[in-house]
């Protein structure tokens, strides 16, 4: 005898297992904390209803570390940048500087 509902039951939780799959997949970047949160969740559902996942919930918490580290990176990056152009327009102010004191002296300056 078919039971529709038990086949109900496995087709959302295979849907639900797929969407988080594809989520995982996704750039770390382009993950916010909502969608991370909603995997987490996701997964614990999944682990409730019976499936194994501790494979799944590993590379979660791996897609989960990556974007802190893309995040701090990135930070760090701008940091830096902001860091170079201070230099630039120094190493730039005191080429001038130079440029504007390295001249020779004339017969009548020294005179």
């Amino acid at each position: 005898m078919f039971n529709l509902n038990k086949f109900y039951f496995k087709s959302t939780y295979l849907n639900v297992l797929l969407e988080l799959i594809e989520t995982l997949c996704q750039l770390p970047e382009k993950l916010s904390d909502d969608d991370l949160g909603e995997a987490s969740a996701a997964v614990l559902y999944l682990t409730q209803v019976g499936f194994k996942l501790d494979w799944l919930e590993k590379k979660l918490e791996e897609v989960k570390e990556t974007k802190k580290r893309v995040k701090n990176g990135k930070a760090e990056l701008q940091r830096m940048e902001e860091e170079l152009q201070n230099l630039t327009k120094k190493c730039s102010d005191l080429k001038y500087l130079l440029k504007k004191q390295n001249v020779a002296l004339s017969f009548s300056d020294v005179v």
